[in-house]
């Protein structure tokens, strides 16, 4: 029967070899700055331009775990949300579990504290998952295999369950206290390996690790806030990253050196690979939709005057699909004067309804085939 792992203890000594992908780290944090300086430029608010980008992320990063949820699936949610599903659900567990977790390392380093809350938020309600233990390290032991195995036909079996704290509080020191010189893109890669390594939850565990990515670049001051994911572009070569991750689980010793270290910068190059196409796809999109709201107001305007027409195109970027109530929410205008500005915009193709007498939905289609190619 195969053994539990005993994983690598942080810092990797000499395991780490810089030259393997220094060219693409450089174009990592080349294109990192590109996307920071993007967004502080956007005429969008930043929050309403990452508004998709972190639903996206959410989105991708479940169905990795296997969901079916669409980005179209959610927008339509997010104006009629008598229709909640587990997929959906999840997608919201998740987006709450980002957003606290930017609440809590303003005032607490990232720690087994913090991402035993995530954890929590994770796996709160009506979800797969609630009852192992949201918010607690496993006290058993679990493996990771293919649907229907055992342990014994299992591809990895995590450390055992009385190591997890001990390996968690190493990791926790490394993210907080790293004695090594390493750049923190390859830092974060090592880190979200290591935590999936350790598998510290029953479940849950691909997704917390995800959520990680952002959260220390945040911390570290990378990015200005945690809103760089990587998910869809894991997401889309689940198979490889399954397997790198797995092909670093070695056993550790000088005859298995050489081996650790061509497959721990394997998954290093990967990793920071996956960031360079997820920077180009970010960057692409706030420039689409930065040019479309540009052509969106000019074209507005020339159909309505009105001092409140801003505030509209806004709440059409933030929710692409949408009913009068939602903006009448946020914006002081008589439901009278906004539905003939909203027929003016359907009338110009600015926006598209389903028809409806009552609770009548608009599509921003211009917006929402941006985010769909994405």
């Amino acid at each position: 029967m195969k053994k539990p792992y005993i994983p690598f203890r942080l810092p990797l000594e000499d395991i780490i070899n810089i030259n393997e992908f220094i060219n693409e780290l450089l174009e990592a944090n080349k294109l990192i700055a590109i996307y920071e300086v993007l967004l502080s430029k956007s005429k969008l608010d930043p929050n309403l331009l990452l508004a998709p980008i972190t639903l996206k992320e959410a989105i991708q990063s479940t169905r990795i775990e296997g969901t079916q949820i669409t980005l179209d699936d959610m927008l339509e949610y997010g104006v009629d949300e008598t229709n909640s599903t587990v997929d959906i659900r999840e997608v919201l567990n998740y987006s709450r579990a980002l957003s606290e977790g930017e609440n809590l390392i303003k005032r607490l380093p990232i720690s087994s504290r913090v991402i035993k809350e995530l954890h929590r938020i994770l796996l709160e309600g009506d979800v797969r998952g609630n009852s192992r233990n949201p918010g607690e390290f496993r006290a058993i032991q679990n493996f990771i295999g293919p649907p229907g195995c055992t342990i014994q036909t299992a591809s990895f079996i995590p450390p055992e369950p009385q190591l997890v704290p001990e390996y968690m509080s190493n990791l926790e020191k490394y993210i907080n206290e790293p004695t090594d010189n390493l750049n923190d893109i390859v830092r974060i890669a090592i880190i979200h390996a290591q935590f999936e390594t350790i598998h510290p939850f029953l479940d849950g565990n691909g997704r917390i690790g995800r959520i990680l990515v952002p959260l220390y670049l945040y911390d570290k001051g990378v990015i200005s806030s945690p809103n760089f994911f990587v998910s869809e572009s894991l997401e889309k070569d689940k198979f490889k990253y399954y397997k790198l991750l797995n092909d670093i689980r070695v056993e550790y010793s000088d005859d298995t050196k050489e081996l650790a270290i061509q497959r721990w910068n394997e998954w290093i190059k990967f990793f920071i690979n996956a960031t360079i196409i997820q920077s180009k796809k970010n960057i692409k999109l706030i420039e689409d939709i930065d040019n479309l709201y540009n052509n969106t107001v000019n074209k507005s305007r020339e159909l309505i005057n009105s001092n409140k027409l801003i505030d509209i195109i806004k709440i059409m970027f933030k929710k692409p699909i949408f009913i009068k109530k939602s903006i009448l929410e946020c914006v002081d205008i008589p439901s009278s004067t906004l539905g003939v500005y909203l027929n003016r915009l359907e009338e110009a193709h600015i926006i598209y309804s389903d028809g409806r007498v009552r609770n009548k939905k608009y599509y921003f289609y211009d917006l929402i085939n941006i985010l769909r190619q994405q």
